[in-house]
């Protein structure tokens, strides 16, 4: 418990991912993606999480994640078990199983995708530090987009070739320092109350306040990701998991 509320953290971890297969399952450093999560969670400082379950359709999976200090006290339906299930509703049926199970109502949901590896215990402490002291209906980690990447230097080609800036803006631009600071999510964490998401059945809203990370994360969805995580983490030294695991 934090702040006076009951938490439930939620690791959505399903097994059939068509872009990279097994993708919850990938080795970085030596764990895999769900051990990396489960370490975070089960992290000294973050000792006030009530409830820490992963939520698959994966016997296998749902056996890492017990391995590595997640519940696993059910497996989903198979309605919420295919790539067009939608996120909201695979939290909610999470969140009720486990109300179901522990008799007790969850005031704070925390999502912990496995596919940020570099997340750590402090992000999550962060964002539930800032949903606890707001008025926020939920709080979302997110971090900086690349100048490079921003809408007004973003270009167009048409079917001859020309260039196009994508924005009319962009013309105007002559120093990046000039443009708007954007932001993307990274994936590190998401925390709602619970009435955000049981509710009004909603991850973002009119209130949602944004975590900054500043330091680089990966949000892994595509194969040359996972080659990047390792690389950051292996050879690099990137931090994984929790630091009293590695200690």
């Amino acid at each position: 418990m934090k702040h006076g509320r009951r938490i439930l953290a939620v690791v959505p971890a399903r097994a059939g991912s068509k872009g990279i297969p097994d993708k919850n399952m990938q080795i970085v450093a030596g764990r895999s993606l769900i051990a990396l999560a489960g370490e975070v969670l089960n992290a000294p400082s973050c000792d006030w999480i009530d409830r820490r379950i992963i939520s698959t359709d994966s016997e296998r999976y749902a056996a890492e994640g017990r391995a590595n200090g997640l519940d696993a006290p059910f497996l989903r339906p198979p309605e919420l078990s295919s790539d067009t299930a939608g996120a909201v509703e695979t939290l909610c049926h999470a969140v009720e199983e486990a109300e179901k199970l522990d008799g007790v109502t969850y005031d704070l949901i925390l999502i912990v995708e496995p596919t940020c590896p570099f997340r750590q215990p402090e992000d999550i402490n962060a964002a539930v530090d800032l949903l606890g002291h707001t008025n926020a209906g939920s709080v979302v980690t997110v971090s900086r987009v690349d100048t490079k990447f921003h809408p007004h230097k973003v270009l167009k080609v048409d079917s001859e070739q020309l260039i196009r800036f994508y924005s009319e803006a962009g013309a105007s631009v002559k120093q990046r320092q000039s443009l708007e600071p954007l932001f993307f999510r990274n994936g590190a964490c998401y925390a709602l109350g619970r009435a955000t998401l049981m509710d009004e059945k909603r991850i973002f809203t009119k209130t949602t306040r944004a975590h900054l990370v500043e330091r680089m994360l990966i949000n892994i969805d595509e194969p040359e990701e996972i080659i990047l995580a390792r690389y950051y983490a292996e050879t690099r030294g990137f931090p994984v998991g929790s630091p009293s695991a590695r200690s």
